[in-house]
């Protein structure tokens, strides 16, 4: 070859280069976000499972589900998961409700928030003489143990709203640990409500004032506003909460969008989710994020339609949510059959996170982390070679495409800073 030829090749090499690399990139992107995107909309049913609202948190790769079953109205119940479908029982969250709680009351909604490595349970018995359900607080200092309460009275109780329930905590994105909750209201008062206010970095004071996050503004929020469940999202707020026209047992899933942590917020104009795939009456959502930082709800819905005083069997939905700048919303394109393994299948030497089946298998996530980086890789090389080879005969008219899927960081649960 001579000068003026190798020269020339020289250059047309290095400018095919950066074609090769654009789209050697775009190609796998493309493969990466299906991957991602199939992933995030696998809703699960874990059948035998009746949490009114179910409340959910991820710590070390393991996803737990905390509620009450009517079925056994005085025991908070836990569940682990790896990948959201295999499921194990775990030992009762609360080992004993505190004396000034009423014995034959029951309990009622509850959720688990992280501070500075222990746990604080926040949980809803009636209280004593008062006939009124309010909101307690017990501490563990891991997630296998039993919640202990020494308190003398209830974390929040407010008399002249009808009671406090449905507790849920979340960090802001400064790391301030704040608590949502909801009021049933009183005749002739301001109604249902769902409420707000700071924590302390240790959970278990309350500091400043009760904030109004959402009170019925919508026909279809009339009857019920309950279950607030907050998102931090990139610096957005956004609240999950359940809403009913009527006191059915009918209620949907609806969100709003907060101008803060401690709103207010304004309500979507309709709700995020009536039902559909995942069982009639959906409600009780509780917003929470996986190991990989994407968002899901746990939420409770029915096998059949409510009606009147008939309530027929529930069941605990797990279900992928988008989170956008301005809105969120569910996906549900099939629904999975879970399963939960009895308590005797638990093994309590293998620590917090994992069960006798997670020490023996990988976890399913493990599993798609590994076969996708395989296929990526192999994928990659193989595009390579052949781009580079259709490069020589197309150049730079090569069009690119990019696909993307929402993601999101730290939320309920993750560990609060002062």
């Amino acid at each position: 070859m001579g000068e003026k030829g190798l020269t020339g090749g020289l250059v047309d090499f290095a400018r095919r280069q950066p074609a090769v690399v654009v789209i050697v990139v775009v190609l796998v992107g493309l493969y990466l976000s299906k991957a991602s995107s199939g992933a995030a909309t696998r809703a699960v049913l874990v059948p035998g499972v009746d949490f009114s609202a179910p409340s959910l948190l991820t710590r070390n790769r393991t996803t737990y589900a905390v509620g009450v079953d009517p079925r056994t109205p005085d025991a908070i119940s836990l569940l682990s998961s790896r990948d959201r479908r295999s499921w194990t029982t775990l030992p009762d969250a609360l080992k004993t409700p505190p004396g000034w709680a009423d014995p034959g009351g029951g309990l009622g909604p509850a959720a688990i928030g992280t501070f500075d490595g222990s746990y604080v349970l926040y949980y809803t018995t009636t209280v004593r003489g008062l006939g009124i359900r309010c909101i307690s607080a017990a501490t563990s200092a891991h997630l296998d143990e039993p919640f202990v309460d020494t308190s003398l009275a209830p974390f929040v109780c407010q008399t002249d709203e009808g009671g406090s329930t449905d507790p849920s905590p979340f960090v802001d994105d400064a790391g301030r640990a704040y608590l949502t909750w909801s009021s049933p209201g009183r005749s002739g008062g301001a109604g249902p409500t769902l409420w707000a206010q700071r924590l302390r970095s240790d959970g278990l004071v309350l500091t400043g004032e009760p904030a109004v996050l959402l009170r019925p503004s919508l026909p279809w929020q009339q009857k019920r506003v309950a279950s607030p469940s907050m998102i931090v999202d990139q610096g957005n707020d956004h609240l999950v909460y359940s809403a009913a026209p009527e006191l059915n047992g009918r209620q949907v899933v609806a969100s709003a969008s907060c101008t803060g942590p401690l709103g207010p917020c304004h309500p979507a104009p309709k709700p995020m989710l009536t039902g559909g795939k995942v069982g009639f009456g959906p409600g009780g959502a509780h917003a929470f994020t996986d190991s990989r930082h994407r968002w899901w709800l746990g939420l409770h819905s029915w096998d059949a339609p409510p009606a009147g005083a008939y309530l027929p069997t529930g069941r605990f939905v797990v279900v992928p949510l988008r989170v956008r700048d301005d809105e969120l919303s569910v996906q549900v394109k099939s629904l999975t059959q879970g399963r939960v393994r009895p308590p005797e299948q638990h093994d309590s030497h293998l620590g917090d996170h994992e069960t006798r089946d997670d020490h023996e298998t990988r976890d399913e996530e493990t599993r798609h982390e590994e076969t996708r980086h395989h296929e990526t890789r192999h994928h990659g090389t193989r595009d390579h070679e052949t781009r580079h080879h259709e490069t020589r005969d197309h150049g730079d008219h090569a069009r690119e495409q990019n696909a993307t899927d929402s993601g999101g960081h730290a939320g309920p649960g993750m560990t609060a800073g002062g």
